[in-house]
């Protein structure tokens, strides 16, 4: 029994012998293909046209040539093959071609890409007869980079897809007007960051603001100085402002004093003034540099005092007012939104001489006397 069953176990045992060699072989061979370097990638495979009767999108793009070329990269992606695009380039975005109609163009779908800012891409779509839009604003990095890139494409990709599939998501003409104006009305920074360009909020037309001014005001006291308040109305325009505004300040009380007699001298000046505003860099800090004319009164409150001499006697306290001209240079920067700072230097004319007399038996004589011509310096906050 045992001597049958020999030649069946030495032929299973040949066999084992024999494959574990070309397993280890086969391993050994295997190795090196594992630890060979990782071959490179092919290079996707360009994006397929898109399928007949596709819709005609129009992309007309505005902004720097080289940040128009990649974005038209990055359109024709897998992502917008459903679309037939046709490019072309403008110097800048036309509202008025936006509300125009294309409906015997074969143009299904309009897009408008406007990348002149470099922190800030601007988009509109609209159907072909016009009559829907949408308009969407994509912060940017300022670098174009591909986050960039890709942001403005997908939204260019969801917003041609609901505009033609979704009526309700759009604006009609007049929504859209006024959107695009209020876009493009100044703008103020984002606060704690200097405003880039054109991305801020329109300017109010309301402007209120506090100052602290000081001014020349005659050789027996020097200067005055004191706190004030500004109410303003403004309007903007491209890069202008033009501002109707009055003031109100308090000077603090001024002191003069002779060996005869004293003088006490509290004073409340009003100003109504127009002020234009130009800004210089708008795709930069927008600093502001203008000029300001008005006019206004001095309400002057005059307090005699006894002097060292006794044989003068001080008159009965008195108020009196004085027609005053104003003209300034003025300087506007933004500090944060809705916060500006402003400086201004100004002169103010006299056109009557203000002066304060002594009265005395052979007549009167002029104990101090204000200039006419009074030089001064105000910085302020605005709201």
């Amino acid at each position: 029994m045992i001597a049958r069953r020999a030649p069946l176990w030495l032929g299973l045992a040949a066999a084992v012998a024999l494959s574990a060699p070309r397993a280890r072989a086969d391993g050994a061979r295997a190795a090196p293909a594992a630890a060979s370097p990782a071959q490179p990638a092919p290079p996707a495979p360009p994006a397929p046209p898109a399928p007949p009767g596709a819709p005609v999108v129009e992309v007309v793009l505005t902004g720097a040539e080289g940040d128009l070329g990649v974005i038209r990269t990055a359109l024709e992606s897998q992502a917008l093959s459903a679309f037939a695009l046709r490019f072309r380039t403008a110097q800048r975005f036309d509202p008025a071609a936006l509300f125009a109609t294309r409906a015997v163009s074969g143009v299904a779908l309009s897009c408008w890409i406007d990348l002149s800012d470099p922190r800030r891409a601007a988009l509109y779509f609209t159907d072909p007869v016009a009559d829907r839009f949408l308009v969407r604003s994509i912060e940017l990095s300022g670098r174009f980079d591909e986050l960039d890139r890709e942001s403005v494409a997908q939204v260019v990709e969801l917003s041609l897809r609901s505009l033609r599939e979704d009526a309700r998501s759009s604006l009609d003409r007049e929504q859209a007007r006024a959107l695009i104006l209020r876009q493009a009305a100044p703008l103020d920074p984002p606060a704690g960051d200097a405003p880039p360009a054109g991305d801020a909020a329109p300017r109010r037309a309301l402007e209120l603001g506090a100052f602290y001014g000081v001014a020349a005001h005659s050789a027996e006291v020097g200067l005055t100085h004191g706190p004030g308040v500004r109410v303003g109305l403004g309007r903007s325009w491209g890069q202008h402002r033009l501002a109707l505004d009055a003031r109100f300040q308090y000077q603090f009380e001024r002191r003069y004093e002779e060996p005869r007699i004293g003088l006490d001298l509290r004073t409340i000046a009003l100003r109504a003034d127009a002020s234009w505003l130009c800004a210089l860099a708008p795709g930069a800090t927008p600093l502001e540099l203008g000029a300001r004319l008005g006019a206004g009164v001095d309400r002057v409150d005059a307090t005699p005092r006894p002097g060292g001499a006794p044989d003068f006697v001080p008159a009965a306290a008195s108020a009196s007012s004085a027609f005053v001209l104003a003209a300034g240079l003025v300087a506007r920067l933004p500090l944060g939104r809705d916060l500006w700072m402003f400086a201004e230097l100004f002169a103010e004319l006299d056109p009557a001489r203000v002066r304060y007399d002594l009265s005395l038996e052979e007549g009167t004589e002029t104990v101090l006397a204000r200039y006419r011509f009074r030089p001064g310096v105000l910085l302020g906050i605005e709201l």
